[in-house]
């Protein structure tokens, strides 16, 4: 069973000392976890599988009837 990882780092945002689950990359910022929900994009509700396969559908169809048009 492989061990976890734990690095001491600084943060790079505001300076403070804090653990990582991970051993971090040379010349990527690491963040502390108050930084680090900061600097994170917001995420959007996940879709359902359902309404997954639906837009896959449509996404089909429409590339079918450009397939048509460009056999006339």
């Amino acid at each position: 069973m492989s061990e976890k990882v734990s690095t001491e780092v600084k943060c790079s945002d505001c300076g403070k000392a804090a653990t990582v689950p991970f051993k971090p990359t040379a010349g990527k910022p690491v963040y502390c976890r108050e930084c680090l929900s900061k600097h994170r994009t917001k995420r959007t509700e996940p879709r359902s599988r359902v309404e997954n396969r639906n837009q896959s559908l449509d996404n089909e169809k429409h590339a079918w009837s450009r397939r048509r048009e460009s056999w006339k």
